[in-house]
């Protein structure tokens, strides 16, 4: 019987812990708050009875609490966590400070397991790396700041990107902006051209118009004076027949040959209308066939998202040369920058393409075809092996950009270069366009699309690309 009784003591709470329990939960205290009536919860708890209530009461006492703040009670959260270390217990709410395995204070770092242990845990560990515990904290606090520093670094990069990006928002204003400029003008262009070209022919309309009119004018005024004179012969003739028999018969030969019309015979004219099928028909097609000598047909042109910052491209984005200062672009994944080159605005999958560049007398060019993924953001050599299929002129010899190079021979200095892709024979060849000699053929597998590749070099001489010739089939 005693020792049911010691049992049922030793299973019982202590009357200092019952003190320290919140009448709420049955638990030690977590941050307790005192009410004006003296009784004391966990704020949690408090805060949970008071839930979704109307008036709020004091849970033991039930006094009325409302308009009351609870004040936080340090002396019991004190106590609290006094008598818990007493105990080795873990403090509610708090970081373990002593080893749940063994209820002693944690003074080692194990480095392989990277956790605090104490003394007695080592046996555990064995074989690691174990140090004193402020050597733990210098260890995990240099890994940490390691840690800390890339982010530092990914947030700063991060800054960095935002700042491309609203730097990059205006300038896709100020690309809108130019278009727009660029295409309000050129339809003014082709509006005044239009214009003139109406005028032109509503011009030649009347003109026609007064031709024709003052011809039927002129025919209906000979008419007229047929008209009178054919009357008053009628008349005269209807006179001299009403006379006396024998002097009707007397004149009857004269009458007779007042009575012929000798003058050629009136008719309707031929051709006096206006050619409406001339002036009108097929339009469209007449003015457009007007307007070619007013506008240039490019096979290829330039696209400036892919020009290194130290180019200058025309308007028209058929022709390139040096910049005199670095322009202020986009460090945008397209471009190429620090080599001076600047791509096609469209690449090639399939067909046969021409297209002709004026070279003029730059001391130094390359010019020819490469593969989309070419490196933009690096130098890198300019070959065939590399995807880049081209000729260039380097300290005054032309040349094949092979690896080794191929030495070109040249008659004389050709100042336009047109170039022949094909892709469905992996063709590309280059020729003099002036003399139609034949430079270099290149054969090989595209694997990938292939883009125009311009390298002027730093020179005043702009690389342009000659409108191609149109030619109407009919």
């Amino acid at each position: 019987m005693a020792s049911a009784m010691d049992e049922d003591i030793t299973d019982r709470p202590s009357l200092l812990e019952s003190d320290l329990s919140c009448p709420v939960c049955r638990d030690l205290f977590r941050d307790p708050v005192l009410l004006l009536c003296g009784h004391s919860f966990c704020e949690e708890c408090l805060e949970n009875s008071w839930k979704n209530k109307n008036t709020k009461l004091c849970p033991v006492c039930r006094k009325n609490c409302d308009g009351e703040t609870p004040i936080p009670n340090r002396a019991l959260k004190n106590t609290t966590e006094s008598f818990q270390k007493e105990k080795g217990w873990r403090i509610t709410g708090a970081p373990q400070v002593i080893c749940g395995l063994h209820h002693r204070d944690l003074q080692l770092y194990c480095i392989h397991d990277e956790e605090p242990i104490c003394a007695e845990c080592v046996a555990l560990h064995s074989g690691h790396d174990v140090k004193p515990i402020d050597h733990g904290v210098q260890y995990c606090q240099e890994l940490l700041e390691l840690k800390v520093k890339i982010l530092a670094d990914k947030l700063e990069s991060f800054k960095k990107l935002k700042k491309r990006c609203n730097e990059t928002v205006n300038y896709i204003r100020s690309q809108s902006e130019e278009a727009e400029k660029q295409i309000r003008q050129e339809f003014e262009r082709l509006h005044q051209i239009l214009k003139e070209e109406e005028a032109s022919r509503i011009v030649a309309l009347k003109k026609e118009e007064e031709q024709k009119t003052k011809m039927l004018k002129e025919k209906i005024e000979s008419i007229s004076r047929d008209i009178t004179t054919l009357t008053e012969l009628i008349q005269s003739l209807r006179r001299e027949m009403t006379a006396e028999d024998l002097v009707v018969l007397q004149n009857y030969q004269s009458l007779k040959q007042r009575a012929q019309w000798t003058d050629e015979s009136q008719k309707f004219p031929h051709g006096v209308l206006i050619n409406v099928a001339l002036h009108v028909g097929a339009l469209d097609y007449k003015v457009w066939e007007s307007m070619r000598s007013q506008v240039k047909c490019f096979p290829v042109l330039m696209d400036p998202n892919s020009s290194s910052p130290w180019l200058s491209m025309s308007p028209s984005y058929a022709s390139v040369k040096e910049s005199t200062e670095r322009q202020s672009v986009p460090d945008n994944p397209e471009r190429f920058d620090p080599c001076v080159f600047v791509l096609g605005s469209e690449g090639f999958m399939s067909g046969r393409h021409r297209w002709e560049v004026y070279v003029g007398d730059n001391p130094k060019w390359v010019l020819g075809v490469c593969k989309e993924s070419v490196a933009r953001k690096r130098k890198f050599t300019v070959t065939t092996s590399g995807g880049v299929w081209s000729i260039g002129l380097s300290k005054g010899a032309y040349s094949g950009l092979t690896s080794p190079r191929t030495p070109l021979t040249v008659e004389k200095r050709p100042e336009t270069i047109r170039v022949k892709l094909n892709m469905e024979k992996g063709e590309v060849s280059f020729w003099d366009a002036d003399s139609g000699a034949h430079l270099i053929t290149y054969n090989d597998k595209f694997p990938e699309k292939l883009f125009p590749l311009f390298g002027p070099g730093l020179h005043k001489t702009p690389m342009a690309i000659q409108p191609a010739k149109l030619t109407i089939h009919k």
